[in-house]
């Protein structure tokens, strides 16, 4: 029932991610309220079955399926607070194929299960762990599409080609604006996830940081997106340069996601 629920919602994103690249040729206001009630529709649905296996799971996530398909499901939940937020639907055309490419391999990979859980890692609060730092990452993966459609307007505009995208895209300054709201979002969730992953690690026997990649990568990016905020804050940075470090800092939690359930089976938090 839960993968039959999840593969509904994929229908339904799927569906909506058509609706906005057909937004960013034409924005009528009808594509922008059906792209909205269909990623609406999809996470009512995802969240259910999310729900239903988390809780079957004593609340806890098991699989690197998902993984990605809480991932996706975040993802999406931040960009629909954001779009009703401010109006910019054409957001969604860059977000939504993203979150479907995310889902897809969560769902052929599910069914193939993962490891139990260690039991010195078992503990009430090791779900809450892992959500914040997949809310972390999903807000940071937003803030690297931001940047991303930052850049492209950046090269119009500099490159006196006042195409479609020039006409379709927010402006530089909102595109800015959103990046650094997002950074921040994604920046306090990776700090707390880096506090909360040194406690669970602590409580599994025998435990030594061995300087994996995926441990290097976390903290260059808390190191990366920490400087950024910095930047912002003290030296007033803003542009080009930022976009640049938002998509590596999110580069580096990629890597460290794309191995962070191995990780937590053995007996390690999410860090």
């Amino acid at each position: 029932m839960n993968h039959a629920l999840v593969s509904l919602a994929c229908h339904a994103y799927v569906v909506a991610a058509l609706v906005y690249l057909v937004y960013l040729v034409r924005q009528w206001e009808v594509l922008a309220t059906a792209g909205r009630v269909l990623v609406g529709t999809g996470l009512a649905l995802h969240g259910v079955a999310l729900f239903g296996l988390f809780g079957a799971q004593g609340g806890r996530p098991v699989g690197v399926a998902q993984g990605f398909s809480t991932f996706a499901f975040l993802l999406l939940a931040i960009f629909l607070v954001v779009d009703v937020r401010y109006r910019k639907p054409v957001i969604g055309a860059f977000i939504t194929p993203l979150a479907v490419a995310v889902l897809l391999p969560g769902l052929l990979l599910d069914g193939n299960g993962g490891q139990p859980l260690s039991p010195d890692v078992q503990r009430p609060l090791l779900p809450l762990h892992i959500t914040i730092a997949l809310l972390g990452v999903a807000a940071s993966a937003l803030a690297a599409g931001v940047a991303g459609m930052y850049l492209l307007m950046e090269r119009q505009v500099k490159g006196k080609r006042f195409g479609l995208l020039f006409s379709r895209l927010p402006s530089l300054e909102f595109l800015d604006t959103l990046n650094r709201r997002l950074v921040v979002v994604g920046f306090i969730a990776l700090s707390v996830t880096l506090i909360t992953g040194a406690f669970f690690s602590s409580a599994a026997p025998g435990f030594v940081w061995t300087w994996q990649s995926k441990q290097i990568a976390t903290l260059v990016a808390w190191g990366v997106f920490a400087a950024l905020v910095s930047a912002r804050s003290v030296g007033g940075w803003r542009g080009r340069r930022v976009a640049l470090l938002t998509m590596t800092g999110f580069g580096l939690l990629l890597v460290s996601f794309l191995s962070s359930y191995d990780f937590i089976h053995m007996g390690g938090g999410w860090r």
